[in-house]
């Protein structure tokens, strides 16, 4: 690093957009590091190198760094800082025994504005405080500051995959409820109103959902790489060259016409903005580079645009097309746990049996075109890695005791499913009993919480895990995450918050999951996952409250009724009566017995 004139080098997760999930050609965490969660930051120096990553991948992170040299930093966890303050501390203690330059160098394309402008905005304080003159040289010694033209991860990843992008097809009418015309008409009337002459669209969930367009771009969220200008007279849209542009279909029906552009001229045409104009963009997913190219005088209106907050409250078509969705979702599951139930007592059987059967039984579902993510199937100790994903040749073998997590979902030509249920396969332990019970007390919580109008989401995160802390357990991820249609299965900005509030409180409309759990390293996790509808309580009140979306049994065989509430006994049952009611015509045979079984009224002894 010290060829390229840089102390320390940063590498992020993400794409060009800062997205969740991206192609293999932007995982250079994983190249470098060998971890293989979606959530990594990393740090090399020329003394070391550090790897950030949240508590969902603790475990998983602790077993793939091992004997690598890499320091995990457990991001959240008491005492240990944030990238820019481990960069911060990083310069001083340079600065304060150099007269010299401190240089943080990364990948300006792949690092948000938002993180880029903070990292600057602390070493400018370093430089400030530090800088001083120096008679002899004549000049300004001591200063920090940031290199952000160069990809040195990507120039050492010698046989890194292609950038490749795929067609892009229209999402129907009948399912995305509102033309393109029409949203586009509603997006100019909120840039109107915010004093902005051109919105800037960077996020890919949010370009697809404007357009009414999908693609393949990315595993599992059926997107495309892009960017968008948008004005009051006019639309461009930045494809890739490898993007198969003559497959774009017109989105807007006649009603609008577009210019398509090469990805990379997105660059100049921000550059290329009038003076006394104003932009709006998303610092979270807008990149860097491409934000310093913005001229001095165009005002920039930073924050949430118009089609974020547009696109997480789902319209009438879109709710009743993701129910559809989750019924046949809720059969191919069901059909997956009465299976592997029975399989595991007859013969041989691993994990990726277990998550090829599941997406067997989704493919069988009319519409069913893709999984919404890497099907986690955890049995025993592999269920305490939050984000496990098993490997054919490394995967467990089931016994049938135990818990078997199966967190799974599908994407649908209507809709996006996310849900998880903790399976036993036999016998269970007095711990395994009580800790299961305990999470479904906590998932029932949720799904009776009243969120009044003046809450800030952390008040039903931490209803959600009461029962669980009054016995001295808790789990190290958030309770609820927004969820896209037929976009990506963590959609923000709609999250429930656990140590500060959401930035986008629980509306009607929203789709959001509830999954508390708690996970026992060595021995088993337990996670309850639904979706579910944030819907207006109906009394005036404008209170939310929720309606579940997903419809599959919970575990009957690991619920200690005498733990429970007549209330929540009562909510149980009258969950499983719908799901009987709902999914039950969808089965037939051994399918529709067991789930007769399964959903049976619980009652107390």
């Amino acid at each position: 690093m010290w060829l390229e004139g840089v102390d320390a080098y940063y590498i992020p997760s993400g794409d060009y957009h800062a997205s969740e999930y991206f192609p293999e050609y932007f995982r250079t965490c994983s190249f470098l590091s060998g971890f293989t969660g979606e959530a990594a930051e990393m740090v090399v120096t020329n003394d070391g190198a550090w790897l950030w990553t949240d508590g969902r991948f603790f475990l998983q992170a602790e077993k793939e760094l091992e004997g690598s040299g890499i320091t995990l930093m457990k991001s959240g966890e008491e005492g240990v800082p944030t990238v820019i303050e481990f960069l911060k501390k990083d310069a001083e203690e340079y600065l304060a025994s150099h007269s010299d330059e401190y240089y943080v160098g990364l990948d300006g394309k792949v690092v948000p504005m938002k993180f880029g402008k903070e990292l600057l905005e602390e070493l400018d304080e370093i430089s400030s405080r530090i800088d001083r003159w120096d008679e002899e040289l004549q000049c300004h010694v001591a200063s920090a500051d940031i290199k952000w033209e160069e990809d040195l991860a990507g120039r050492v990843w010698k046989d890194r995959p292609a950038f490749r992008t795929g067609s892009v097809r229209r999402l129907p009418l009948s399912s995305a409820g509102v033309s393109a015309a029409d949203k586009l008409k509603d997006m100019r009337a909120a840039m109107k109103d915010a004093g902005a002459d051109c919105l800037l669209l960077t996020d890919l969930m949010e370009i697809a959902w404007l357009l009414n367009l999908r693609g393949s771009d990315v595993l599992h969220t059926p997107v495309f790489c892009s960017f968008v200008l948008l004005e009051q007279d006019r639309i461009r849209i930045y494809l890739p060259d490898t993007a198969k542009k003559e497959d774009l279909p017109d989105p807007f029906e006649g009603a609008c016409g577009y210019e398509i552009k090469d990805y990379e001229d997105i660059y100049e045409d921000v550059r290329g903005l009038p003076s006394g104009s104003a932009l709006m963009l998303d610092p979270a997913t807008a990149n860097f580079a491409l934000c310093s190219n913005i001229m001095k005088g165009v005002k920039v209106i930073e924050g949430l645009t118009p089609v974020a907050a547009a696109k997480v409250i789902k319209n009438g078509t879109e709710i009743a097309c993701e129910k559809d969705a989750h019924i046949k979702d809720a059969a191919a599951v069901i059909k997956t746990i009465r299976w592997v139930k029975a399989a595991v007592r007859e013969k041989n059987l691993r994990e990726t049996d277990v998550s090829d059967r599941v997406k067997e039984e989704r493919f069988a579902q009319e519409g069913c075109f893709d999984l919404s993510f890497e099907t986690i199937a955890a049995y025993g100790p592999n269920g305490a890695i939050i984000h496990y994903t098993p490997q054919r040749g490394s995967d467990a073998e089931l016994r049938p005791e135990g818990f078997l997590l199966l967190d799974s979902g599908g994407q649908y030509a209507d809709g996006t499913t996310d849900i998880t249920r903790t399976i036993a396969l036999g016998h269970l332990s007095d711990q395994m009993i009580r800790d299961y019970t305990l999470v479904l007390k906590g998932h029932v919580a949720f799904s009776r919480f009243r969120v009044t109008p003046d809450m800030d989401g952390t008040e039903i995160d931490a209803e959600s895990r009461k029962a669980l802390r009054e016995h001295g357990l808790d789990f190290n991820h958030g309770v609820s995450h927004g969820v896209g249609h037929v976009l990506a299965v963590h959609e923000g900005p709609s999250s429930v918050g656990r140590k500060k509030p959401a930035a986008v409180r629980m509306k009607p409309g929203m789709i959001m999951s509830n999954e508390p759990g708690v996970y026992r390293a060595g021995e088993y996790g337990v996670r309850i996952e639904n979706m579910v509808l944030a819907k207006d309580a109906g009394d005036g009140s404008g209170d939310v409250i929720t309606e579940p979306l997903t419809l599959v049994p919970y575990e009957r065989e690991a619920i200690d009724v005498s733990l429970l509430t007549d209330d929540e006994l009562a909510w149980i049952n009258d969950y499983h009566e719908r799901v009987l009611e709902t999914v039950g015509p969808l089965l037939s045979g051994a399918d529709r017995d067991f789930l007769e079984k399964a959903a049976a009224p619980i009652v107390r002894e």
